[in-house]
């Protein structure tokens, strides 16, 4: 008989299948529409005659119609399926992006984004769940770490590439932008209509079905039908299972403190006379980048904690120093560090959501994640941005780096693979896979 101990331990399951890469695809053409709108919002609204409030208004209506989209999403994702959703997500969003190009009157641009709020939002969730369904179980947080890299290239070129289309901001530039947004949407909507896996999983089950309609002993497959239904899954609350209450409260509190630096690093560098920060930003998606392609690898074999505790020590530290820096070069540079923590961290949390709650509500899991990133981005420049007129932009960071603060500690008390407080041990568990 083989031991099994005597297999070669390189072999290792299969990560880049053809499903992974297409819904690795489908999610960087909406990251891409994400930051190619993200610096033109404030400059074409300022175009066609509206004011600054204008710019809230339609930077809320995207955020409270995809926080409001993700549960709803998740729960129809886990009874229904995630790849027809998947496409309608990205179509609304190629809908949304057109129809944006074509009007220049407010209300209906703060109706358009909230339809594009609703296709991200519906695209985001289910593409997390298909990367978590696709990825091996013992390459998860790998591959959930992998799957982001199209997100990290679309950080790091949308931004320019947006600043290079608009140039002196006439509306024929505003609108070449937005159609070539709409152009990364329907990419992403037809590299989605290729993913199949649920396809064929449908096709296998019902030729088990067929088999077991004509095998000579129907009582016991009857039986183990039976008790497999008999196995209830977890309650939940708010269509969420508990599991994840513990991870996303301590995630809302990281995300509005590391929410600062990309709302108000652009005017700290102003103030201190750097010129363009832009550099960093470019150096902090590298760092994510290069963490993404290995630390997920770490996490399969170590552990979370083993790759959260540094990289919480990493990310605080680089907010607490950044009002002490006295140059642009300095600035650029510590981008590479943040990143590589930031690209740890995320990916790292976004798998043990997965692991918390059970295969058949990885829908809803990823739901709970991408709704913290909401209400962290939501909530965070409200309460830094409070901080700034209160004081100066120089507690934006040190703010940022207690919310963050508090969020870790969180963590380590409830959440973590061994938490502090014991009675939270159960939250901790792996889910049923």
């Amino acid at each position: 008989m083989t031991n099994m101990a005597s297999l070669p331990p390189s072999k290792k399951e299969r990560l880049f299948t053809k499903d992974f890469s297409l819904i690795m695809l489908g999610g960087m053409g909406t990251s891409f529409m994400n930051h190619l709108f993200a610096p033109a919002l404030a400059l074409h609204i300022e175009a066609i005659g509206g004011l600054a409030v204008h710019v809230g208004f339609v930077a809320m209506a995207y955020s409270i119609a995809s926080l409001l989209t993700r549960p709803i999403s998740g729960v129809l994702s886990d009874k229904f399926g995630r790849t027809p959703q998947l496409v309608l997500g990205a179509f609304l969003c190629a809908v949304a992006c057109i129809l944006y190009g074509i009007t220049i009157f407010i209300p209906a641009l703060v109706a358009i984004r909230g339809l594009m709020g609703i296709g991200f939002g519906m695209h985001s969730t289910n593409a997390g769940a298909v990367a978590a369904d696709v990825s091996p179980k013992s390459r998860l947080a790998e591959g959930i770490g992998i799957f982001g890299l199209g997100a990290t290239l679309a950080q790091a070129v949308g931004p320019g590439l947006a600043v290079f289309i608009i140039g002196a901001g006439a509306i024929s530039n505003f609108r070449n932008l937005f159609f070539l947004a709409a152009a990364m949407c329907a990419f992403s909507t037809i590299a989605n209509s290729c993913i199949s896996y649920e396809r064929k999983r449908k096709k296998t089950a019902k030729l088990a079905a067929q088999t077991a309609s004509e095998s000579p002993a129907p009582q016991e497959i009857n039986s183990a039908a039976e008790n497999e239904s008999a196995q209830e899954l977890p309650k939940t609350f708010l269509g969420f299972e508990y599991a994840v209450f513990p991870i996303v409260a301590a995630l809302i509190l990281i995300f509005s403190g590391a929410a600062g630096l990309f709302f108000y690093l652009p005017a700290l560098a102003r103030d201190a006379e750097f010129g363009n920060p832009a550099l960093f930003f470019v150096l902090s998606a590298t760092g994510v980048f290069i963490s993404r392609m290995i630390i997920g690898r770490v996490v399969d074999r170590r552990g979370a904690d083993f790759v959260l505790i540094p990289g919480a020590i990493v990310m605080i530290l680089g907010y607490m120093l950044i009002p002490f820096v006295n140059s642009l070069t300095v600035l650029v540079l510590m981008g590479l560090p943040i990143g590589f923590a930031n690209g740890a961290i995320n990916p790292t949390f976004n798998s043990l959501v997965f692991k918390r709650c059970t295969a058949a509500r990885r829908g809803t899991a990823s739901g709970a994640f991408f709704s913290a990133i909401d209400i962290g981005f939501g909530l965070g420049p409200v309460v830094l941005g409070l901080l700034a007129d209160a004081f100066d932009l120089r507690f934006v960071f040190w703010g940022g780096a207690a919310l963050m603060t508090a969020g870790f500690t969180l963590y380590l008390f409830i959440a973590s693979e061994k938490p502090f407080i014991k009675y939270f041990s159960k939250f901790s568990k792996i889910g049923l896979e």
